[in-house]
Parts: structure tokens; sequence; C-alpha cells
């Protein structure tokens, strides 16, 4: 076994015949453990020992649709509600949004500074967009970002690239200043960037890629988000990412550096099909209470939602 302490989270690295024949109880000294890449004909074994399959890495797609009205129409009552409330708070605060294309230096580092500042607050942030600061620029035809401005102030902005080869502008990343009633100016950003992909003439829109895990550097607030804009999940290495690494079967063993409760996409379990991007997913709850309410966490790309306690 390997043992790897990263952001804080103690991962014991295993083969499966060590997840299958390991008394996981009695390490205290991890928090979770992981078969990395598990044969499919294990995958039964490993779900019955009480690890979960699933993609490292989920990037969330959508088609953009002919127009605004015919995208809010896929929303819950709801969610149309908290779009337009995020239009109305743009509008009744004076705040405008620009579009940067081709995306240039002085515009990303704008955005890197509110970046760097948000993701410093978080206990496990990790600044990836401002790591690849000379490869995004180095690629900038490519990108283009929505900036946020009240008066002379950034106040939110994104970063999006474009696939040309998918007809697909990804949303990479996304950041707002402290206090700027955050989902709201999101929402009204995500609504511009979409309007700007339809006017570039692509069919799709993407969110950003996740870890599977929403817990640790994401919170499980981030899934509701998402799937409530009626995204749909894939494993990332089937989208062309960066982010291609292999599927993993995972057993949570304590949460004590995780939020409670945390989630998990993972696949359905059905027997050893090749993973493609309409593989059934499913989620796992992490939680200590038996009690914890699922309903926050329903999307309709969910073949199911399974609860599993956490000592």
């Amino acid at each position: 076994m390997d043992v790897t302490t990263a952001l804080g989270l103690t991962t014991g690295v295993v083969t499966v015949h060590e997840a299958l024949n390991t008394n996981w109880v009695a390490r205290s000294d991890l928090d979770l453990v992981r078969v990395v890449d598990p044969p499919a004909d294990s995958w039964h074994a490993l779900h019955v020992a009480g690890f979960r399959v699933h993609p490292s890495w989920i990037t969330w797609t959508a088609t953009v649709g002919p127009s605004e009205e015919a995208f809010l129409e896929r929303l819950s009552g709801k969610e149309r509600r908290s779009v337009r409330a995020g239009q109305r708070f743009v509008a009744e605060h004076g705040i405008a949004t620009k579009v940067v294309t081709p995306l240039d230096a002085q515009s990303f580092d704008a955005f890197g500074v509110l970046y760097e500042e948000q993701i410093g607050a978080m206990p496990h942030g990790v600044p990836y967009a401002t790591m690849e600061r000379d490869e995004i620029l180095a690629q900038g035809e490519d990108y283009f970002a929505v900036m946020a401005y009240d008066a002379d102030d950034l106040v939110g902005a994104c970063v999006c690239r474009i696939r040309r080869d998918t007809s697909t502008v990804l949303i990479r990343f996304a950041t707002t200043a402290p206090g700027s009633r955050q989902q709201r100016l999101v929402r009204a950003m995500y609504m511009r960037a979409f309007q700007t992909a339809r006017e570039m003439g692509h069919t799709d829109i993407s969110l950003g890629t996740d870890p599977a895990l929403y817990g640790h550097m994401t919170r499980p607030g981030l899934f509701s988000f998402k799937a409530g804009l009626c995204f749909t999940p894939v494993p990332a290495r089937l989208f062309g990412t960066t982010m291609d690494d292999p599927d993993e079967a995972t057993m949570v063993l304590r949460l004590d550096k995780l939020t409670d409760p945390s989630l998990l996409v993972t696949y359905q379990p059905a027997g050893t099909a090749p993973i493609t991007r309409h593989t059934p997913l499913r989620l796992t709850v992490l939680t200590g209470d038996l009690d914890t309410d699922v309903s926050p966490y329903g999307a309709p790309f969910l073949a199911g939602t399974d609860l599993l306690l956490v000592p």
C-alpha cells in the first residue's frame, strides 16, 4: 500500500487483492482507501466490500439551446427564478458585463487577483487557473472571458475555453469578489457566457471539470448548483480534458477532513460493459447520520441515490 497525504487528506492506494482482504475499519490513520483503474471484473466484489467505483474527474455538459428562453425552459421553476434574480441583481446594481475575446494577459491577470483571493480562503483550494497562466495565454485565441464590473471595480469573471473540435464552450474557471452576492453574480455571468457561445455558433456548453468526490476540494453545494442548471456529468477522460486519470474504486473511512455529508458520483453497477458518456451514474451520499436528507442532491441524470454510513 502506498500512503499519500495531499491537501490534508490521507489516502491509501492499494491493489484489488489488498482492498478485498484488509480490515479497513482498523485503519484509523487513513481518511480513505483507493484502487486505481480496477479491472471491470472486480467491480462487483469491490462494491460488496464497501468500495464505490467512479470516474476520478467529471465534466459537466449541456446543449446551449437556440436561445436563453429555450435554455431556461429546461430548468425547474425555482432555478429559473434564481437565474432571473441574478440578472435583476446585476441590472439593479449597475454591474456591467463585458466579453473579452480573445483572452489577453491584462484581463486574465485581473481575473487572477480575484481568483487567488477566493481560492486562498478555501480550506483545500488549489489555484489551477493561475498555475496554468502561461499555457492559457499561449492559447488566447481559444479563450474568452466574461468580466463583471461595478463602476471601475472588477467584481467577477469567468474564463472560457472554446473547443472547436466539439463545438463546445467550456467555462473553466469562475470567481467573484467577497460580498458580491456570489451565486447571483455567477448565474448572470454564466448566462452571458452561454449567449456568447450561441453567437459564436457553438452547440454545447460545459461548466467545467470537478473531482467526483464533493466534500474536500469542492463542496456538495457545487454539485447541486450545476445539477440545478440541468447539466449532466460525464467522465472527464471521455471529454478530452487534461483530467484524464483512470477510474477509481474508493472507500471513505472517516469524514474528519471531509464535509458531512460528502457526495461521490459513481457508476451504476451494471456488469462489465465499457464506460461511455451514456453509462448510468449514481450518487453516494457519505454521512455519519442515517437521518441525513438526500433530497437536495436529486438530479434527473441519476439512476439512483445511496446513503452510505461512515462511522
